[in-house]
């Protein structure tokens, strides 16, 4: 716990383009933050943090350095296969961490994080900021309001542009397609269908983009408790016309949301009544636009959150044990396309 009335003291370990865009700017807007240093392997993008802090921010190429000043807690934004020890080695210094998804690349990893974070009391909170999006909660008081019944199916219908080349091109540094790009989606699965997962049936391949090391595409059905299902469909050689579909359906109605356009419409089976809104998120208020353009929201809400935990000594709604379930549903999924075949949740998560 960190006292209200002094300044919570953060380090940016990564201070790329997303850690400056989506991290460095909205930590600014944050009252009562102040941040202190910053890491990149890159002079060019530690220039531009000062930009962004002024000159007194502290700067360094090796994250390591970052822990030597006096912080209260850190943000991790480096490449994924570095959050377990960033994470790790910042949690032995008693801070609190945020630490941008996936949580780790295996779920052992995963677990260490969680027990020192429990044994030093510490707050870990894991960068899905979907559940920080207006569109989601919204979504989600609907459901637990009950206006569709009891959920039965989920899906996600994603067909975008290639991630940004570099290290997302590696299946080393990423742990792959599933792991970096879709661990947002297996969260909202858990999240709404409010269970683990029994066992996951993927395909998936490199079909256009085969210059890259990682999958350009995959389908992936999830099992859950009482015969509930998720799917997940991704392509990453789509760059036009197409928005992020999130949708579900219950015995009572069905939601079906675009992100992009910020859109619900709800059918109650029940009157039949039809219910669409949009929601007012501006761009401003959004925090962070990609450099294709698209609007990813929720991630000053969850800075926010973040900070608000590390004052009051609180668990997260995107803890380290939820972070854990969507890396073991990621690495299901990826398996399960290298062997042709189900894989039991099982082997994953007990």
């Amino acid at each position: 716990m960190t006292e209200a009335s002094s300044p919570l003291r953060v380090g940016l370990m990564g201070a790329g383009w997303f850690g400056r865009e989506a991290h460095l700017r909205n930590l600014l807007k944050i009252p009562g933050v102040t941040v202190v240093a910053a890491s990149s392997r890159s002079d060019a993008s530690l220039e531009a943090a000062r930009a962004i802090v002024g000159e007194q921010l502290q700067t360094h190429h090796d994250w390591h350095d970052v822990l030597e000043h006096e912080l209260d807690a850190v943000i991790v934004a480096l490449t994924n296969d570095q959050h377990c020890q960033a994470t790790l080695e910042a949690l032995e210094r008693n801070l609190h961490v945020l630490c941008e998804k996936p949580l780790a690349l295996t779920v052992a990893d995963c677990d260490r994080m969680i027990a020192l974070a429990e044994e030093r009391r510490r707050v870990l909170q894991v960068g899905h900021e979907m559940r920080f999006q207006s569109l989601y909660r919204h979504m989600k008081k609907m459901v637990d309001r009950n206006e569709v019944g009891e959920v039965q199916i989920m899906w996600c219908r994603e067909y975008r542009g290639p991630m940004r080349p570099g290290w997302r091109s590696s299946e080393k540094l990423t742990g792959g397609t599933l792991l970096e790009k879709n661990s947002h989606h297996f969260d909202l699965f858990c999240w709404f269908l409010g269970d683990e997962p029994l066992r996951v049936t993927a395909t998936g391949g490199r079909n256009v983009l085969l210059n890259r090391e990682v999958l350009d595409n995959a389908q992936v059905l999830i099992e859950f408790a009482g015969g509930r299902r998720a799917v997940l469909e991704l392509c990453l050689f789509a760059p036009y016309g197409g928005d992020t579909e999130i949708g579900l359906v219950g015995d009572a109605g069905r939601i079906d949301t675009w992100n992009q356009a910020q859109r619900l419409v709800h059918h109650d089976f029940r009157i039949p009544e039809r219910l669409e809104l949009h929601t007012a998120d501006s761009a401003e208020e959004a925090g962070f636009q990609d450099a294709s353009g698209r609007i990813d929201r929720g991630i000053l809400a969850e800075l926010e959150h973040f900070v608000d935990c590390c004052r009051r000594g609180t668990t997260p709604i995107t803890d380290g044990r939820s972070g854990r379930l969507s890396v073991a549903l990621g690495l299901a999924a990826q398996e399960s396309i290298r062997r042709g075949e189900s894989v039991s949740m099982d082997e994953w998560l007990k």
